[in-house]
């Protein structure tokens, strides 16, 4: 379903309209950074990720942005 409101937004406006959609619905980074890992999940969607250092170790994810659709302009 998210993917279907990407699609269309995408289709109306680009990456930058997909980008305000999914800030509109996920106002929340983490939510946002949810959303955007299921929407990297499907294959359709390339993600440009931004990482910060954990405090323990290791890296997280903090924002990202789409940053392209990978499918066919025929793909429904």
């Amino acid at each position: 379903m998210l993917h279907d409101m990407c699609l269309r937004a995408y289709r109306d406006g680009g990456l930058d309209a997909v980008n305000r959609l999914l800030r509109t619905l996920f106002p929340a980074d983490h939510d946002r950074v949810r959303a955007m890992e299921d929407l990297h999940d499907t294959g359709y969607w390339s993600i440009a990720w931004h990482e910060e250092n954990h405090p323990s170790g290791g890296r997280y994810r903090d924002f990202g942005s789409v940053s392209e659709y990978l499918a066919d302009e025929e793909e429904p």
